[in-house]
């Protein structure tokens, strides 16, 4: 972070779902910010919180689940804390989301020009041919091919890459401070991903936008993010800029996923984190990442893992052992009330 204020800053926030089975808490006590211009990655694996937590950032989620605590800031206004009305009436304007899966956040039955000027003509009054040409305004901003003919189109006669466009262009629609990308290159192959992902840069630089970036893929962290939160379980991890995580992250986990991704040329075995992430209704005693940490120790058993604690100038890390995992150090072994070595 480079000390600016932020345009988006969300403090201690939980969701839980309410079950027939009972409670699951899903986010729990999430805190980061974005600021303009710059691109926040947040990252983790599948179950983590990272899709449920910015879904209550635009009031989004269904209606078993529930914010219980917490604060999402948006250039000093609390959308969590607005009537449902008003909530909406920002989420658009102001912040606005690329949802994973473009063929099922389409209308198969409208054209692809009516979903794009669909918020415009619910917010301002246009004639049809002012939205016709802001339809392809906005197609030719994110570059899909004869934007004046492909309004007429439905989103079945787009390839998967140029429906991932579509969902931006409608996202920017109405020139929101911050753009929310959840996984927008799913199921696009590299090709594709790296103009997407280019695409996005080139507009977050031209409007100095605020850019969430959700993802479980590091090597797209590493190639377009300033800075990054990790989650785990439903909390972040780790934070710092991507440069510092990279070369000496701070928690284990984050450790463990740069240990796992492949690297060109290596013919040692690739390293797994062993185990899987535990459900939301299923976290073990202590900090949930003990039973798959190979540096967990019998206070990581016992008690949950420390806030975020600043190990270092600029790194944020929940561990007990924070300062050593950064140094790269052993995590010094458990001594018996009396000294001994265990």
């Amino acid at each position: 972070m480079t000390g600016a204020a932020p345009l988006l800053e969300v403090t201690d926030l939980a969701v839980e779902f309410r079950t027939p089975g009972g409670v699951v808490r899903a986010v729990d006590g999430l805190t980061y910010q974005v600021e303009a211009g710059r691109t926040l990655a947040i990252v983790g694996e599948s179950g983590s919180g990272k899709s449920v937590s910015s879904l209550a950032v635009m009031g989004l989620l269904g209606p078993t689940a529930h914010v219980t605590r917490g604060t999402a800031r948006l250039n000093g206004t609390d959308l969590l804390a607005l009537p449902p009305r008003e909530h909406r009436a920002r989420c658009g304007q102001d912040v606005a989301m690329v949802f994973q899966d473009a063929l099922a956040a389409l209308n198969p039955v409208l054209t692809v020009g009516f979903q794009l000027t669909e918020a415009l003509r619910a917010r301002h009054r246009i004639s049809r041919g002012e939205a016709r040409q802001r339809a392809v305004e906005l197609l030719d901003l994110v570059k899909v091919p004869h934007a004046r003919e492909r309004v007429r189109d439905y989103p079945h006669q787009f390839s998967g890459g140029m429906r991932q466009r579509v969902m931006i262009a409608c996202a920017l629609a109405l020139d929101p401070k911050v753009l929310i990308a959840d996984e927008p290159t799913t199921a696009l192959d590299v090709t594709v991903q790296a103009q997407v992902l280019r695409l996005l840069a080139e507009i977050q630089a031209e409007r100095q936008m605020g850019l969430v970036l959700i993802t479980h893929d590091l090597g797209v962290v590493a190639g377009v993010a300033d800075d990054v939160t990790v989650m785990y379980a439903g909390r972040a991890v780790e934070q710092a800029g991507v440069l510092g995580a990279f070369r000496s992250p701070a928690h284990p986990y984050t450790r463990a996923l740069l240990q796992s991704v492949p690297q060109l040329g290596s013919r040692t075995r690739l390293p797994v984190i062993p185990g899987r992430p535990p459900g939301p209704g299923d976290r073990p005693a202590g900090c949930p990442f003990h039973p798959r940490c190979a540096l967990a120790q019998d206070v990581c058993r016992a008690d949950p893992p420390p806030p975020l604690v600043e190990a270092a100038p600029g790194r944020w890390s929940a561990c007990h052992f924070a300062g050593d995992v950064l140094r790269g150090a052993a995590v010094p072994a458990e001594t018996t009330p009396e000294g001994d070595p265990r």
